[in-house]
């Protein structure tokens, strides 16, 4: 992610430097506790042993990097590169410079890549170069472009570690469509995945969405309630870097999190809000069954936040063939958000009920087919991960 500053470029250089581990692939396939491993196919037992490997990486800390920095094949950089921060106790490193020679600001997001010199392994990156002004859009990826189901513990860690990953309906086709009539368009992607994850959601996101920065949770956050702070902090961060740019914020309700971190984002910088849009998980899936909270939203300008079910026209998380283009133009009128005129200030949807309560809604006694309004008490769950010092928090944060 970099954002003009006079004739050069800030760029922000984030990771992890870090080494794979030497554990068997039994092992690997093994490591995370709870979850049933018996019966997976030769594809599934891939899946989990590359994804478990990487969250069991370690860190190197105290690591001098130099970074380089290629636009249209050409280095911009010179051979010495540029001498990055010495990486933090656990490994990581984040930090804005200024590169010059990546050209004037433009209209458009463009595409440069970086990076780094002293590695063994995968140290390359993309840099975004994110036009002053415009429309950026920041989205959760767990239940809102990829089904997780973080709210059905085994089944969350199923997907998130065993399965193929799958996106929610409509959403490729959403962001597709943002991309291209958005002025100025730019994604950021945000999630309490941990850092040690990174490839593995780079190799989704990017296959199926537009390119876009991408934020994980960092490793030193040892108690769930950090992960707040942290969401905070990386949106935080995005609103200062980009003063002069609109947000449009995208979650979904079963994270806790960004209920608490989008409201208090728009308080903060309110003529900077274009839309918050956030998917009702429990009004397309039955088992969502765990209670949020929508008392943030009470002091937010209610024509600026929409509490939607579906991307796509449909009412549930699966659906049927690839539909044909007349199919999806069908749909697409019919959807909650494609057809909405976000530049011009249009945030909702009338035709979605909302009945959002500001208090505690959904749960087991609530209303599938809108926001409920039971007061139950909130229940997150982490996975323990043998042989890591990392918990991944799924969950309704």
């Amino acid at each position: 992610m970099a954002n003009i500053a006079f004739i050069s470029w800030s760029v922000r250089f984030y990771g992890l430097s870090y080494k794979l581990p030497n554990v068997s692939a039994d092992n690997l396939v093994s490591i995370i506790n709870d979850l049933d491993t018996s019966n997976l196919n030769a594809t599934q037992t891939t899946l989990l042993q590359n994804r478990t490997q990487d969250l069991a990486s370690i860190p190197i800390p105290s690591s001098n990097l130099t970074a380089l920095v290629f636009a249209n094949g050409s280095a911009v950089t010179n051979s010495s590169g540029i001498q990055l921060t010495t990486t933090d106790e656990v490994g990581e490193f984040d930090q804005f410079v200024t590169v010059p020679g990546l050209g004037s600001n433009s209209s458009s997001v463009r595409i440069i890549e970086t990076g780094i010199a002293n590695v063994t392994g995968p140290g390359n990156g993309t840099i975004i170069l994110v036009p002053s002004t415009g429309i950026s859009v920041v989205s959760d990826i767990d239940d809102v472009m990829r089904i997780t189901k973080v709210y059905v513990p085994n089944e969350g860690l199923f997907n998130s570690f065993v399965q193929p990953y799958v996106n929610v309906p409509g959403i490729p086709e959403l962001y597709a469509h943002w991309n291209e009539t958005l002025p100025g368009a730019a994604f950021h992607y945000d999630t309490t995945t941990p850092v040690e994850l990174t490839r593995t959601y780079v190799d989704y996101l990017f296959s199926n969405f537009p390119l876009g920065s991408l934020e994980m949770r960092p490793i030193n956050i040892s108690d769930p309630s950090q992960i707040l702070e942290a969401r905070q902090n990386s949106l935080l961060k995005l609103f200062q870097t980009f003063p002069q740019r609109k947000f449009v914020l995208v979650g979904d309700t079963s994270s806790s999190t960004l209920l608490s971190a989008y409201p208090q984002i728009a308080e903060q910088f309110p003529n900077q809000i274009a839309c918050i849009f956030i998917r009702n998980t429990s009004a397309t899936d039955s088992d969502d069954k765990i209670p949020f909270s929508t008392s943030e939203f009470k002091n937010i300008n209610n024509n600026t936040w929409f509490f939607y079910r579906t991307a796509d026209g449909t009412s549930s998380l699966t659906r049927g063939p690839r539909l044909s283009l007349r199919d999806t133009d069908a749909r697409a009128a019919t959807a909650d958000l494609f057809n909405l005129n976000i530049t011009g200030g249009q945030c909702r949807n009338d035709s979605v009920p909302q009945n959002v309560t500001f208090g505690e809604q959904g749960g087991i006694l609530g209303n599938n087919g809108a926001l409920g309004r039971v007061a139950l008490g909130r229940v997150p769950y982490a996975a323990s991960f043998v042989g890591t010092a990392v918990a991944l928090v799924l969950s309704l944060l």
